[in-house]
């Protein structure tokens, strides 16, 4: 975690993926309104916290992936 600053891609995920761990629906839910309130879009605050999770988590993993796969190519 140390290696993945705050606020950056990466960074966000890992944190999140920490928070979705430990299974509790109030941390999940404020981790996922902060991280959507900052840069990510979210969905409608109707949907139940874990639907909402796994769509931010979605997300987060196709923008993090891209990221991966473009410093591959760049070697």
């Amino acid at each position: 975690m140390n290696q993945h600053p705050q606020s950056t891609d990466i960074g966000d995920y890992v944190r999140f993926v920490l928070v979705l761990a430990t299974q509790d629906d109030s941390q999940t839910l404020a981790a996922t309104e902060k991280l959507t309130d900052a840069y990510w879009t979210g969905t409608a605050r109707g949907v139940p916290t874990r639907a909402r999770a796994l769509h931010l988590l979605g997300q987060m993993l196709t923008r993090v992936g891209a990221g991966l796969t473009r410093s591959r190519a760049g070697q």
